[in-house]
């Protein structure tokens, strides 16, 4: 349930009659423990009298400040209605965080330091996680020295909308305040005031421009994640309900849901039969630095895996980085094997219901090492570039191909409804809702599917080891 709840707008019922249907949204607004704050009439007609037909409801009318109504007669017949709000963002409890300091970093020394590491013990070692466990220690060991990692006691989250400019304000209120303490004379005493006057200004200007700056973004995820930091929206649970112990969530994260046999046979059967493409079969082809520095740079995920390896701890020296990178990448390609330890990920279990009490009722999100996913989106890349110039992909198929969406496939539906509604058929519809679609993947189904679409056997050994290596999980609790 929602803590706060205001709900205005036109509600086509006159409250200044005692009718029906008045009656029926009292009895509602009532039973919903909802209240209807007074106003005057909000809707003006000429050849009839006035009716109040704008309401402002409110969960909590004691956290209303005020309220009321302006005419616009230059566009509506309605009055403007308005109300201001209590709201008081909630308080974060203490956090206790292990981070790395950047902010007294020497740069130029870091660059120093970074330019000598040795890489080749990285390029003379035989395969792919030994490499990355040469590349890991000496990133860390580097970090280690320049940005050492520490312990920091979080009381509440730092204002967003805090300057330089108003701490600075806020220094000058303080020692014209310090001087007014130790002098108190009507010229230190306005001094005061003035200082007091303009940082109050400043932090109300600060927060309006934040604020508006927020809600006028163009993701609807971004505007409530925005206002739930407010306080409006509906609370995450902080923890895990005591009844769901973590090894039960990660063994349902975890579990892949496997065919039966025969039918794993017959379909297996059914892919071999199907017609060839004519193309060329697929191989990968070695990823040039300059592309692995667009990826990495395009990347913008700050999250840090397992390797604790953060995304400005790669782009902050990634030009000595860089060709240590490019090689693991193609030698991961060349060798077809995916490295184990891009495969952990941590995991952070979402509820998705109001009460959750079954494994079920979680959504896992993953969070695996920042090269990974540089890793994965040049793979995507080459793939991509394949299937597509190939058109191997369905024409109707709409969700993961760029332009299309589940808007582009509910046009065809439509589309497809209405020419038959044109030509005088019957259409009947049939919808299929996969529970945990992407763990119901058969694996050896989609490399029988890559083998069928002419992808070579050496890129399906790198495929197989990305799908069917071990994926170790950390459930990571929500705060």
């Amino acid at each position: 349930m929602y803590e706060h709840l205001v709900i205005m707008g036109d509600f086509n019922t006159d409250l200044l009659t005692h009718s029906p249907r008045s009656r029926k949204l009292l009895h509602l607004v009532e039973s919903t423990s909802l209240h209807i704050l007074p106003l005057q009439p909000t809707h003006h007609n000429t050849v009839a009298d006035d009716t109040w037909l704008d309401l402002i409801l409110t969960s909590n009318p004691s956290l209303v400040s005020c309220h009321g109504q302006h005419d616009a007669p230059a566009f509506s017949h309605h009055d403007l209605i308005y109300l201001s709000y209590i709201l008081k963002p909630p308080k974060a409890k203490p956090r206790v965080l292990y981070r790395r300091c950047f902010g007294k970093v020497d740069n130029e020394k870091l660059l120093e330091d970074a330019s000598r590491i040795d890489w080749e013990p990285l390029m003379e070692a035989t395969t792919v996680d030994d490499k990355i466990d040469i590349f890991n220690k000496a990133v860390i060991n580097l970090y280690d020295h320049h940005a050492p990692v520490k312990r920091i006691r979080l009381k509440r989250a730092p204002a967003p909308w805090m300057t330089r400019g108003i701490q600075a304000a806020m220094r000058r209120r303080d020692r014209a305040f310090r001087k007014h303490k130790r002098d108190r004379t009507e010229e230190n005493w306005t001094a005061y005031k003035t200082a007091r006057n303009r940082c109050n200004q400043m932090v109300r200007n600060a927060k309006r421009r934040h604020i508006l700056n927020n809600i006028s973004s163009s993701s609807p995820a971004d505007i409530w994640k925005f206002l739930r930091t407010l306080g409006i929206g509906k609370p995450q649970p902080a923890n895990l309900p005591s009844s769901i112990g973590l090894d039960e969530l990660n063994n349902h994260f975890s579990t892949v849901s496997s065919l039966d046999h025969l039918t794993k046979r017959n379909t297996l059967s059914s892919i071999s039969s199907l017609p060839r493409p004519g193309v060329e079969n697929f191989c990968f082809i070695p990823v040039q630095s300059e592309e692995i520095r667009k990826t990495i740079l395009s990347i913008k995920s700050k999250a840090v895996g397992c390797d604790s390896i953060s995304r400005d701890m790669i782009t902050s020296i990634l030009v000595y980085l860089l060709p240590a990178i490019t090689h693991i990448v193609n030698y991961s390609l060349y060798s077809g094997v995916f490295p184990s330890l891009w495969r952990k990920a941590f995991v952070r279990p979402l509820p998705k219901v109001s009460n959750p009490s079954l494994p079920t009722h979680f959504r896992p999100i993953s969070i695996l090492p920042f090269l990974s996913k540089v890793l994965e989106a040049c793979v995507h890349k080459q793939l991509s570039r394949f299937v597509y110039g190939n058109s191997l992909i369905s024409p109707l198929q709409s969700g993961f191909r760029p332009g299309h969406s589940t808007v582009s496939s509910l046009l065809k539906v439509t589309g497809d409804i209405r020419a038959g509604i044109e030509d005088t058929k019957v259409t009947v519809l049939v919808l299929v809702d996969f529970s945990n679609a992407f763990n119901m993947v058969s694996h050896d189904l989609l490399l029988a599917i890559l083998s069928h679409l002419a992808i070579s056997d050496k890129t399906l050994d790198w495929f197989s080891s990305y799908l069917r290596g071990q994926l170790e999980y950390w459930q990571v609790i929500p705060a």
